[in-house]
């Protein structure tokens, strides 16, 4: 297998799972018809975070980091792979008609006057929204995209993905470095290898699935990731 190299080096260069073949595997179930805008946007966005994942995984091979920098790089392999399951589910979801839909736009909010209760000075404000012609999208969140797309399915029938996605879903949040709960709730005690593994079994399982019924080729753009198979 090539390794990273330096631009000063003259033999040999590394490369990534092209962008073009990850479009064409994708492109097996990311199309248009089914509801959703932008299918080729989409489609070159996961292609694009796929190859960084990948990236990420020669890295950590090929260069002498320090354990913080490890660390990192997995918190970065976390929150780019939950990225790329997250757009995934959202259009899934659309695509089988299981997305959230509201039948009401807010228009504004009426704010009210302050009042003595239970001991406390509270205010209650009207939210004033009307009733469109048809449904549209309902924003939804990741956790409750993973907690659909489980009740559904949608992404096969492996209980075991949907409990990891599970307890990967909080280590997204911390792409927000202020999002701390206590003062020893940091990257480094919040990021390790079995986060890594998880993340990397996930990605392996769902675009080696039925989803895009990869071809044996394929299928082997993700060999890289076995190496994270817990034992």
């Amino acid at each position: 297998m090539t390794k990273l190299i330096k631009k000063s080096e003259a033999q040999g260069q590394w490369y990534p799972v092209s962008i073009n073949r990850l479009d064409a595997l994708l492109f097996k179930s990311i199309y248009s018809g089914r509801g959703y805008r932008h299918t080729y946007a989409l489609r070159r966005n996961i292609a694009y975070n796929l190859q960084y994942i990948e990236y990420l995984d020669r890295s950590v091979l090929d260069l002498k980091l320090s354990s913080v920098l490890i660390t990192q790089t997995w918190k970065t392999f976390v929150i780019v792979g939950c990225g790329i399951i997250e757009s995934l589910l959202h259009y899934l979801l659309i695509a089988n008609g299981s997305y959230a839909k509201t039948e009401w736009e807010f228009i504004a909010v009426a704010p009210g006057n302050s009042k003595k209760l239970d001991g406390e000075v509270r205010k209650i404000d009207s939210h004033i929204y009307r009733k469109l012609k048809s449904p549209k999208l309902k924003q939804m969140t990741f956790d409750a995209m993973i907690q659909k797309s489980e009740s559904r399915r949608v992404l096969g029938a492996n209980q075991d993905l949907y409990d990891k996605l599970k307890r990967l879903r909080p280590l997204r949040n911390k792409v927000h470095l202020q999002a701390i709960g206590n003062d020893t709730d940091t990257d480094w005690n919040s990021f390790n290898w079995t986060d890594a593994c998880y993340m990397a079994q996930v990605i392996h399982d769902v675009f080696t699935s039925n989803i895009f019924h990869p071809s044996a080729d394929e299928r082997a753009y993700f060999d890289y990731l076995q190496r994270y198979v817990e034992t």
